[in-house]
C-alpha cells in the first residue's frame, strides 16, 4: 500500500507527523480534533515512486480542507524500504524547524514509516505527544515519547512515585506517610518532573510514564 507521511505545524510550533495510506480520515480528524487554526504549514513526506490513484486522492482531499484554511503544503519524498536514509531524511527537516513542539499521528498509513518517524525522533532526542486512534474511530490514546525514555530511579525516588500512586498529592503528606524529610521530598520531586516521571501545580500526579514504571516496580 503506497503511503505518506505527513508533518504540519502550528504557529504555536506544534507539529503534527503522520502516515496517509489509501483514505485521509484520521489526518481530517486529527486536524479538526486539534484545531485549523493552530496549523501553521504542513509537509508530506512521500515514498519515491510512490504514486498510487487513492492516495492522491486523499492527499487532494486533504489539501482541500488544509487550502480553506489557509494551511500550505510541503512534499518531501523518502525511500521507506531504505530505513537509514528514511530516518535521517525524516530527522533533518524536523531538525530544520526551529520550534521544537511535536505531536505524532500514528494513527494510520504504513507501518514502517511510523516506525521510521519515531526512529527519528529517538535519533534527535527530541520528545512528542503521540496520539493513535483507534480503526473504530470509538477511542483515542495519547502519551509522550519521553514516557518511553528510562532514566534511573533511586530508592527514594521509588518510594515518592509509590506514594503518589496510593494516592497521596501534596507534598507534606508524602512527606509524612514516607518518612522522607520535606525538603528532601520537593528536590526528589523537581527531580522526578524534570525526568518525566510526574506533573505538578498545587498538587503531584504521576505521568503515564511514572504508572508504568510503579508498575513495573510491583512485578
Amino acid at each position: 500500500m503506497e503511503t505518506f507521511l505527513i508533518l504540519y505545524i502550528d504557529k504555536n510550533a506544534m507539529i503534527l507527523i503522520s502516515a496517509i495510506g489509501f483514505e485521509e480520515k484520521f489526518l481530517v480528524r486529527c486536524f479538526l480534533r486539534r484545531g485549523k487554526n493552530q496549523i501553521h504549514k504542513v509537509i508530506l513526506v512521500k515514498p519515491k515512486d510512490g504514486d498510487n490513484r487513492k492516495t492522491e486522492e486523499a492527499i487532494s482531499n486533504l489539501k482541500k480542507i488544509l487550502d480553506e484554511a489557509s494551511v500550505p503544503l510541503e512534499i518531501l519524498e523518502v525511500n521507506p524500504l531504505d530505513f537509514v536514509s528514511a530516518v535521517v531524511t525524516i530527522a533533518r527537516k524536523v531538525k530544520s524547524i526551529k520550534r521544537k513542539d511535536f505531536l505524532l499521528n500514528l494513527s494510520s498509513g504504513m507501518r514502517i514509516l511510523n516506525l521510521e518517524i519515531l526512529s527519528a525522533f529517538m535519533m534527535l532526542g527530541y520528545d512528542a505527544e503521540i496520539e493513535v486512534e483507534l480503526e473504530s474511530l470509538n477511542g483515542l490514546v495519547v502519551w509522550k515519547l519521553k514516557d518511553l525514555i528510562p532514566t534511573d530511579l533511586d530508592d527514594r525516588e521509588k518510594v515518592i512515585l509509590k506514594a503518589i500512586r496510593d494516592g497521596h498529592y501534596k507534598v507534606r503528606d508524602i512527606s509524612s506517610v514516607t518518612k522522607i524529610p520535606l525538603s528532601t521530598v520537593s528536590k526528589k520531586i523537581a527531580e522526578l518532573e524534570s525526568k518525566g516521571y510526574l506533573e505538578r501545580s498545587k498538587e503531584v500526579k504521576l505521568t503515564k510514564k511514572g504508572e508504568m514504571i510503579i508498575e513495573l516496580e510491583n512485578n
